[in-house]
């Protein structure tokens, strides 16, 4: 993997990622903003902004402008806001990297955000609200965090509520913008198959005059303790019931994360991990089940959901609890180790394909944790792991109170799950 950091005077960071060959190129600016730099009655502000910058700008005055350009050259396009990060990038046939360059840039710098436009997006992100409210497994995710994280920016979503998006102001988003889409706050990633010399020109040439004042501070989530397992249950009549452990863990620069994220892939990566094996193959629950872990500057937490038939709950808990207690009791067989280490290299390799997977990769950690580790590194750290460090980091997730046990659905034993998890 060839990439290389530039930083230009007032904070902008330049990622360039030559790929000899490439038939594609993207460009992709991120800022290291999300729903955890909002007030309490500015929740849903970042994704606003984010969805008000397609809106016109002053060289493309409309949506249409903007999307038909793209759309003429065959582009893919998008933008995203998460609760740390926001991006806006597009990919196209290297012979365009001109356009979509431009036409990323005049979206990121001179969207002009009409009155008018600003009160019709609101029907749009409440219909965005509503359709996740009508989804089970978001609804019960939801409600995993409000309670967890009661209080605190975590239990917020990045969407907002209805009330706070009916109060956005044209006035707020500007000032928003301007404080946080500042020089040290943007991440500029150009990959694919065009010459490194034009991609730096480019950048340089484009984000040279970006305020180099500092942005605000992240608004932290302080985590609170626990005295045992907790519960959340919510009745709703749904075909299926939804299930998701979670588990308090630690902060995005603890250096257990690396042994965490073996541990992520040992119970759910591919089709022979312990969990599908468990759950789909030998008891037949249900169709899907997850593993992840959401790692952010002061807390993180460790969670896995699945779906089954609402009588089979408790059964279903039972059989996780018992994944966890193994990872905990029963040293995890080098061959084991190996095979899942093999996966994760693996995957890595055929996730940096692309251009777009190239911007992404580099974006996410350069504006997150200000360094760009390459696979090989990666592949040394989990080299290095051992199944001792796994019992160690098991031992220390999957304790009982650090959990909280969620479940959506109609008629729920929620007794017999309070056994299983205790």
């Amino acid at each position: 993997m060839n990439f290389k950091k530039t930083v230009l005077p007032n904070g902008v960071r330049i990622i360039t990622a030559p790929m000899q060959g490439n038939p594609t190129a993207t460009v992709m600016v991120a800022v290291a903003t999300g729903s955890f730099y909002e007030k309490p009655e500015q929740a849903g502000l970042s994704h606003f902004l984010e969805h008000m910058f397609f809106k016109g700008t002053t060289k493309r005055p409309s949506a249409f402008h903007i999307t038909s350009e793209l759309d003429s050259i065959g582009a893919l396009y998008n933008a995203f806001t998460s609760k740390d990060m926001t991006g806006y990038w597009a990919k196209a046939d290297a012979k365009h990297f001109g356009r979509i360059a431009d036409v990323v840039t005049d979206v990121f710098k001179n969207s002009t955000f009409p009155e008018k436009e600003v009160e019709k997006e609101k029907g749009v992100v409440m219909g965005e609200i509503d359709m996740y409210a009508d989804d089970p497994q978001e609804k019960i995710g939801d409600a995993v965090l409000k309670h967890m994280y009661g209080g605190e920016p975590a239990e917020r979503d990045v969407l907002g509520t209805k009330q706070t998006v009916s109060a956005i102001t044209r006035d707020e988003l500007i000032a928003y913008r301007d404080a946080q889409y500042t020089g040290p706050n943007i991440v500029v990633t150009l990959a694919g198959g065009v010459a490194e010399a034009d991609m730096l020109a480019w950048a340089k040439a484009n984000f040279g005059d970006a305020p180099r004042t500092p942005p605000p501070p992240e608004f932290l989530t302080y985590d609170r303790s626990q005295k045992g397992p907790e519960t959340v249950f919510i009745d709703k009549d749904t075909d299926q019931a939804h299930i998701i452990l979670a588990w308090r863990t630690f902060a995005r620069d603890n250096p257990d994360r690396w042994i965490a994220r073996i541990i992520k892939n040992i119970l759910r990566s591919g089709m022979s991990s312990r969990l599908f094996i468990k759950l789909r193959d030998e008891m037949g629950s249900g169709y899907y089940v997850s593993a992840s872990h959401a790692l952010h500057t002061s807390f993180g937490f460790f969670a896995i959901a699945t779906g089954t038939t609402h009588g089979r709950v408790p059964e279903i808990v039972s059989a996780i609890i018992a994944e966890t207690e193994r990872l905990k009791t029963e040293p995890v067989s080098r061959a084991e180790l190996d095979r899942v280490r093999e996966f994760m290299r693996a995957q890595r390799l055929m996730g940096l394909e692309t251009s777009d997977e190239i911007a992404g990769y580099c974006s996410e950690q350069e504006a997150l944790e200000d360094r760009i580790l390459t696979p090989e590194e990666f592949e040394a750290i989990f080299a290095k792991i051992s199944p001792d460090d796994i019992m160690r980091v098991a031992k220390t997730i999957f304790a009982g109170n650090r959990l909280t046990a969620a479940a959506i659905g109609k008629g729920i034993d929620k007794d017999a799950v309070i056994r299983a998890i205790s």
